[in-house]
This record gives structure tokens, C-alpha cells and sequence, in this order.
């Protein structure tokens, strides 16, 4: 019999959306040439450009942007940087510090990194066009440019949208090399997954996902290796990448053998601050770490070595030179290699019992459903098709049955196997980060990638599967106005009033709206059934797309824009108050205008972490301290100038104050937070919600208008100047 995995991917041409995009004519419209594909990925990144850097400077940073930008100022004026797990991998910093010393250090230059990154993120599906298909890796690219996740978190300075791009581009080159198998992606790999373990420890995620889907298609080899059928040197694409990405990310992993620690009576992992760093083995545990540290790495060398040692030297050579690059700092500081190789795990394991955000399990559910409705929609809807009418198993079969080293490239070049990888690395990705202690909203950037390029798949067969000729000519593009004008009706409906007294009038509305509502379901449902059952389905599907990517794009609008800097989005999260702003620019005018400039003496609060964003703000004054006022001891202000007071410590701040000569100009908002209602829910919560009229409007009010009756917290602080700073300057803290 021959290899059913070993012929052209056109010969996995069965029903459902996942054909490949080699397929004659049908699957590629004769419109799309080169040049409009071209023209197409050109004008879409320009867009996303424009959208991430857009007003990027104007509102306030955020508490861990302001530790990003500040750390990465200190390697621009000299005084280094020194690798901390807290604040995740250096890469950012050094590539910031760049930034900084070719155009400036301000709030949109520290923020201008990720944007570009995340325009750049926008481009790679065109890298993906052979397995995601043309179509396909054009609605990718569309999703990702206006995902309202994406979008928020590329003008963020956090590195979360630094590794989705990295993450993406190992995805690239790992299918590339399983397909082409030349060497050249092996040493991309190897440098991708340097800067990766730089960038963030979520690495150790996306190398679980994508190396359990290395080993399955590997079966064949590891066993052959394992029982001596087969040499190690003569393992296939899909085991030789795994090798390589094992045996360079083998030492990192040591941390985990934290696990044994208990039972053994030895620190191998320190969860207590006070007696040293955490993450970190103590006493006898350094000897022990520092062993079985070097016994992987051993491994790891004996594994390459056997399989190939020209090609494994070169990937471990590229590798290693950017990884202790970036993490001894230019190796102005050696015992970074430590601390990226031991404690980049072992840090963000001991906050597992910490549980950060302290979100339930849901978290992802909730927030996901309020930004990413057509990519968890589509991506559902596609990978259901594809396991119950799509074929999508047989590629998976062929190749568990098939050995490796008899597949040819077209064997990894199957749309349809690529679709079980995403749909496996997106379920892997939901699971793992669901299970994670810590979850925030910029961890739903790794949740909905995946997601993403699943439902550019489904969407880009539908658009490549329907007869447009045809449609035009029927008229079914009327489906489209339809399909959103049944939603707002439907909507209405939801949000009818019935009045007190039912006479004619309020009668022939609510039945006049009802009908509009299956007049507008039946028009689509007529048009689209035109085309034929499954086709019409399709386009049906597309109208509805259509939509939901207009309410998408509207809410990405609202949290990136409209509501940047206001936390009645839950992508918002917790953020730095406007008030930031107004007060900071109060203080650079009175400095001007007193004469004092830098050398104006200043003292926040540091009570709660409130140095922070300040001390980014106030990078540039000589004279910034930053005690604490919450005992009843108080620090000394003989200086005057300007003083910032937790609304905490008020009270025992403000008689000294006074007497100190100082005036309290305003309460101001520090950092304020959206209000986590959804917490605690219960499963008898939610079934009494959905036969509650009023909690299905309370949802959508917020879903479409982010209206909420729950007040916003904060945290508030007190603005004091001294007297000469008030008979010098007028006051205007805006």
C-alpha cells in the first residue's frame, strides 16, 4: 500500500474548511495574484502601524511599564542592569536602552518597541500562506492587527507581545525546517529560542505545547532510538527539531527538580525573602543545583553530539552566545548566567503559592469573551468542523503509522495536520495558563494566538470556498447589511421595556420588532441558501464574522483609546490614574518657574508601592526620596519643595507638614482598578443568570458600553508644596 502522507497535499482534498491552499483555482481566487497579496499585507501593516503608535505617549505609565523604562534608562546614562526574574527576561531592557539613546527617553519612546513588534506580528502569517493557505494567512494577519488584546498590549511596555512575536516566528521556522529540513531554520530556531528564554518565562510554556507535538510525530524515531533500530543520527525533520530545542532548553528546566526538595531536607528553591533570593537554592542546595545543572548540560551535549555534532556545535553556539549576551548584560554581569539559568524558573515557581491577581479559573473566559468574540468564535467553530466533517485526523493518522524517515516534505506541508497543531497548542495554552496561580490580562495575548491563526484557517477557507461570481449575481451580498441589522434587533428586543398598560401602540411595536428580527434572520438564511445548503451556510457565517469583526474593532477602539487609561476595561486591569499626568506636569512647571529645575527637592510616599510610576517621572531630579510616612516617626522636610502622601498616612503626615511649612494643594488618584464582580461565581450563579432578563442586559450594557453600576477603586494621595514653591509659582495641578 502505498504512503498515504507521501503524496502531493492535494490529495487531501475531503470535505470540510481545511483543504490545502495548493489545490487548484477553487482554493486561491483568481483575483488574488502576487501583487494584490502584496499590496494587500502592505496597506494592512501601515494600518497597524498607525493604530499602535497613535497617541502611544499620552497617558499615564503604568506601575510595570514605569519599572521596564526606568530599569532600561539605567543602562542608557551607565548604571548597568543586572538580570531579576521579578521584572522577567533582559531582553527588553537592552533593546529599550537602544531606544533610548537613539531618540530619547520619554513615555512613547518607551513604549515605541512593543509597537513596532506587534506591527511586525501583523506581517508573519505571510510566512504561514503554504499551511494557513493565501486567504487564510490574510484573515490571520486581519485578526491579529485589530484583535483588541493585540492591540492594547502593542501599545503597553510589557514583553508580552515581544514573545508572542517570538513564539510566532519559532512556529514559522519549526514547520519550515519539518517541510524544507534545511539546516538554516534549525539556527533561526536556536536564536528565536535564546531571545525567547530572554524575553519571558512563558517560554516554558510554548516549549511544553510545542515539544509535546514534536515528540508525537516523533514516536516512530524515539522508539527506534530507545530499542537500537535506529541510529540517532538518522531520526527525521520533526524528532531532529525536537532534539535540538530539548537539548537547548534542557538546563533551564533544572529548577524544577525543586519538587524533590521537601523530602530530601534541602533548599533547592527559596520561597522566603528574608533569608535570600528566591528562586534560588541555600546552602547545601547550591552544591546540589549546581551538580544537576551540570549533568544536563552534559546530556544535552551527548545527545547533539550523537546526532549530528557540526549542526548541534553551531545551534548551541548561536544559543549560547546571545543567551549569556543578554543576561550577564554585555557580561559586565557575570552571575547572570545563574540567575537566567536557575532562577528564570525557579522565581515564578515559589510565586505559584503566592497567586498574583488572585483571579478564579475562569478568569480567561471572562475577559476573553469581552475582546475576542469572532476569533473564539471561529476558532471553535473551526476546530469542531474540522474533527467532525473535516478529515482533519487523517494526516495525524497517516503519520502515526507511517515511519518518519519515509515521509517527503509534503507530508509536513498538509494544511490539515498544521490545523491539529494549532488546535493543540491552543487547547495546551488555555489549559496551562488557566492552571498558572498568576493570571493577568496580558497573558491573554499567549491564550488567543493560537486561537487566532485557527480562526484566520476557518475563516480564510470560507472566504476561498464561496462562488463570489455567483453570489454577486444572486444578490446574496445582501446577507451582510442583514446579518448585523438581525443582531441590533435582537438586541433591542433583549432591552424592549414593556410598559405598564399594553394598548395598541406598545403592541405593534414589540411585535413589529420581532418580525423585522426573523425578517432580517430569514433574509440572510434565503440569500445565503441560494448559493446551495453548505455554501449557504458559509456565507452566513462570513455575514456573521462581519459583524462580530466591526464589534472587535469597536473595542479595541474603546480599551486602546477611548478608555486607555480608565479601568472600566477589564484590559485595563489596574492602571495609573490621569492624575499623574496633571500632577507631574504641575511639578516640571514649578521647577521652571522657581528656578530650581533638577535640583527641586521631592519626597514620595513610598507606602504601597507608590514610588512607582514615580520614579520613572522623576528620573531626571537630583534631589527625589522616597521614604515612607506610615509610622508615627516621620521624615524631615526641612528642604521644602514637593511632597507626595499616601492617603493612608495622612493624618500622622499632615500636622508635620503644616508645620514644616508646606500647604496640601489637592487629593489626587494614584492608581485605580477595575471592579471584579465576576469573582466567586458559582455554576448556580450562572444557571439562575441565563433565565435572568436583567443579568442578560446588565451583561451586554457592559459588553457594548462597558457600563457597570460597581464603582471604580483607588488608591488616593495627598499633593503638598512648601510655602516659597506657592509665593514663587502659581499653582495649577490641572
Amino acid at each position: 500500500m502505498r504512503n498515504p502522507i507521501a503524496y502531493h497535499p492535494s490529495t487531501f482534498q475531503r470535505s470540510g474548511p481545511f483543504r490545502p491552499a495548493r489545490s487548484p483555482g477553487r482554493w486561491t481566487p483568481a483575483w488574488l495574484t502576487f501583487r494584490w497579496e502584496l499590496a494587500f499585507y502592505v496597506a494592512l501593516v501601515l494600518v497597524a502601524l498607525v493604530m499602535r503608535v497613535w497617541e502611544l505617549g499620552d497617558r499615564a505609565m503604568h506601575h510595570d511599564e514605569s519599572l521596564h523604562a526606568l530599569y532600561s534608562w539605567y543602562i542608557t546614562v551607565g548604571r548597568g542592569y543586572e538580570h531579576n526574574p521579578l521584572l522577567h527576561g533582559p531582553l527588553q531592557y537592552h533593546v529599550n536602552a537602544l531606544v533610548f539613546f537613539l531618540f530619547g527617553d520619554n513615555d512613547a519612546t518607551a513604549r515605541i518597541t512593543y509597537a513596532l513588534v506587534g506591527t511586525g506580528l501583523v506581517a508573519l502569517p505571510w510566512l504561514l500562506r503554504d499551511w494557513l493557505g493565501r486567504t487564510g494567512a490574510m484573515c490571520a494577519a486581519v485578526l491579529l492587527a485589530f484583535s483588541p488584546t493585540l492591540l492594547y498590549f502593542s501599545r503597553f511596555a510589557r514583553n508580552d507581545i515581544l514573545m508572542a512575536a517570538l513564539t510566532l516566528g519559532l512556529v514559522i521556522v519549526v514547520w519550515r525546517y519539518m517541510r524544507d529540513r534545511q539546516p538554516v531554520f534549525l539556527y533561526i530556531a536556536a536564536a528565536l529560542l535564546a531571545l525567547a528564554f530572554s524575553a519571558k518565562e512563558t517560554i516554558y510554556i510554548t516549549l511544553f505545547a510545542m515539544g509535546a507535538f514534536l515528540a508525537f510525530l516523533s514516536l516512530g524515531d524515539l522508539k527506534g532510538v530507545v530499542l537500537g533500530r535506529l541510529r540517532i543520527s538518522e531520526i527525521s525533520a520533526p524528532a531532529a527539531m525536537l532534539l535540538v530545542l530539548f537539548t537547548l532548553s534542557l538546563p533551564m528546566a533544572a529548577a524544577a527538580s525543586s519538587v524533590v526538595q521537601g523530602p530530601l531536607s534541602i533548599v533547592l528553591l527559596n520561597d522566603d525573602p528574608s533569608a535570600g533570593r528566591v528562586g534560588m537554592p541555600l546552602d547545601g542546595g547550591n552544591y546540589i543545583a549546581a551538580a544537576l545543572t551540570a549533568v544536563l548540560f552534559a546530556v544535552s551535549a551527548a545527545l547533539g553530539l550523537a546526532w549530528d555534532w557540526r549542526r548541534w556545535l553551531l545551534c548551541a553556539g548561536i544559543f549560547w552566545f546571545i543567551y549569556l549576551l543578554l543576561f550577564t548584560s554585555f557580561f559586565s554581569s557575570p552571575f547572570g548566567v545563574v540567575t537566567g539559568v536557575w532562577q528564570s524558573l525557579g522565581y515564578w515557581l515559589a510565586q505559584q503559592d503566592v497567586g498574583r491577581g488572585s483571579q478564579p479559573w475562569y478568569y480567561y473566559f471572562v475577559i476573553g469573551s469581552n475582546y475576542e468574540f469572532l476569533v473564539a468564535a471561529a476558532a471553535i467553530g473551526g476546530a469542531v468542523w474540522a474533527f467532525v466533517r473535516g478529515g482533519v485526523l487523517a494526516p495525524l493518522d497517516a503519520v502515526w503509522n507511517t515511519p518518519m524517515r519515509e515521509h517527503n516534505r509534503d507530508a509536513f506541508a498538509s494544511p490539515q495536520l498544521f490545523a491539529v497543531f494549532l488546535i493543540f497548542w491552543g487547547v495546551v495554552n488555555l489549559i496551562l495558563f488557566t492552571l498558572a496561580a498568576e493570571k493577568m490580562p496580558w497573558l491573554l495575548v499567549h491564550v488567543m494566538l493560537p486561537a487566532a491563526l485557527l480562526a484566520g484557517l476557518t475563516l480564510g477557507r470560507l472566504v476561498a470556498s464561496t462562488p463570489w461570481r455567483l453570489a454577486v449575481r444572486e444578490n446574496v451580498w445582501l446577507a451582510f447589511p442583514l446579518a448585523p441589522l438581525a443582531m441590533l434587533l435582537a438586541y433591542r428586543v433583549l432591552f424592549y421595556e414593556s410598559p405598564a398598560v399594553i394598548d395598541l401602540q406598545a403592541f405593534l411595536r414589540i411585535w413589529g420588532i420581532l418580525l423585522l428580527l426573523f425578517g432580517a434572520i430569514a433574509g440572510v438564511l434565503y440569500f445565503a441558501m441560494r448559493l446551495g445548503t453548505r455554501q449557504g451556510l458559509g456565507l452566513a457565517g462570513l455575514a456573521l464574522a462581519v459583524a462580530l469583526l466591526a464589534l472587535g474593532v469597536r473595542a479595541g477602539w474603546t480599551a486602546s483609546y477611548h478608555n486607555g487609561a480608565t479601568p472600566t476595561e477589564m484590559l485595563v486591569y489596574t492602571m495609573s490614574s490621569p492624575d499623574i499626568v496633571n500632577v507631574l506636569r504641575d511639578v516640571n512647571r514649578l521647577s521652571e518657574q522657581t528656578g530650581s529645575g533638577e535640583a527641586i527637592p521631592i519626597s514620595v510616599d513610598a507606602h504601597s508601592g507608590f514610588a512607582w510610576p514615580w520614579a520613572w517621572y522623576f528620573r531626571d531630579y537630583e534631589a527625589v526620596g522616597y521614604p515612607t510616612y506610615e509610622s508615627p516617626r516621620q521624615p524631615t522636610n526641612e528642604n521644602g519643595g514637593v511632597v507626595l502622601v499616601h492617603v493612608n498616612n495622612e493624618s500622622l503626615a499632615d500636622p508635620g507638614l503644616r508645620d514644616s511649612g508646606f500647604t496640601q494643594v489637592m487629593r489626587y488618584k494614584h492608581r485605580w482598578w477595575f471592579p471584579e464582580s465576576y469573582r466567586n461565581l458559582t455554576p448556580g450563579d450562572v444557571l439562575n443568570g441565563i433565565g435572568d432578563r436583567s443579568a442578560w442586559q446588565s451583561a451586554f450594557r457592559y459588553w457594548l458600553f462597558r457600563e457597570f453600576e460597581t464603582p471604580l477603586g483607588s488608591e488616593d494621595a495627598y499633593l503638598y508644596y512648601s510655602d516659597d514653591l506657592l509665593q514663587m509659582g502659581a499653582v495649577d495641578p490641572g
